[in-house]
């Protein structure tokens, strides 16, 4: 059998511009032509789920998060950003606007309470929000890993779910950079069979698994009309729609709406994370 190293180098000289591309070799372990698996919802009755903004947890995994409670399974919401930068009429004051810090501050505040109501119908008990400036998550790692690693000190979760590492959103990369780095300052052995299950919010993902959330979508529906800070600047819930819904026509899953993960052991996931920083 071929190696990894040995196709990884015939690639490089085939095609040096793909494997440039921050996946490499790691896409031809994603791209094997496996079909994604169909599953009523990820591994997992220990659940963590990290959020970087206000409603991504909603977008992103709402429908699965529902068959996960309904199932019986315990999941623990973290929510990393304040969520301030999500009204472009803000946005565009000056930075040393004190109109501009009012409204930022009024914005969190609403969008704190929005996720709140949006939990409640996802029927999630455990939730917080670990504050970091929403556009900034990435300087915020070293204030933001350790909120992580206590979170799943505490938790001791068998699978947290989070953003895939080729989301273009700079936040939704960096909470990824947050988890790994956290999982690094844990020094306990339960860590080795933790499993990751990474969902899409703005970039499709090289999906393995596909969990059918027609039994659920009306919920995401509620939770995700709770954000009308958002979705009333921007109706990006058809979008979301949509893409669950074209989740579960590609992958005839069988229902009418599905939510895509990568799914994979700790280990492999924290090597793909470390490849995109080659």
């Amino acid at each position: 059998m071929l190696s990894r190293r040995f196709l990884y180098q015939v690639c490089k000289r085939l095609f040096p511009r793909w494997v440039k591309n921050a996946l490499e070799s790691s896409v031809m372990e994603l791209e094997r032509f496996h079909p994604p698996r169909i599953l009523d919802r990820p591994p997992g009755n220990r659940v963590l789920v990290l959020a970087p903004h206000p409603d991504d947890e909603t977008i992103g995994c709402g429908g699965t998060l529902r068959k996960y409670v309904d199932a019986g399974a315990r999941v623990h919401v973290a929510i990393l950003t304040d969520g301030r930068q999500g009204d472009p009429e803000i946005r565009g004051l000056r930075e040393n606007d004190k109109a501009r810090h009012r409204k930022e501050e009024e914005l969190v505040e609403r969008r704190k309470r929005e996720t709140l109501a949006a939990l409640d119908i996802l029927g999630v008990e455990e939730r917080e929000f670990l504050g970091a400036r929403d556009g900034e998550l990435h300087a915020s790692t070293a204030v933001i890993a350790p909120q992580i690693a206590r979170v799943l000190s505490q938790w001791r979760p068998d699978v947290v779910l989070l953003p895939f590492v080729t989301d273009r959103h700079a936040d939704h990369f960096a909470t990824n950079s947050c988890f790994v780095n956290a999982i690094e300052q844990i020094n306990a052995t339960w860590t080795g069979a933790l499993q990751c299950a990474a969902y899409e919010i703005w970039s499709p993902i090289y999906a393995n698994v596909y969990v059918d959330i027609t039994t659920t979508i009306d919920v995401k529906r509620k939770a995700l009309a709770c954000y009308q800070s958002q979705i009333g600047k921007l109706d990006y819930a058809a979008g979301v729609e949509g893409l669950n819904r074209f989740r579960a026509a590609s992958g005839m899953v069988g229902g009418d709406y599905a939510e895509a993960f990568f799914v994979a052991p700790l280990q492999f996931y924290r090597q793909l994370y470390r490849s995109l920083l080659l």
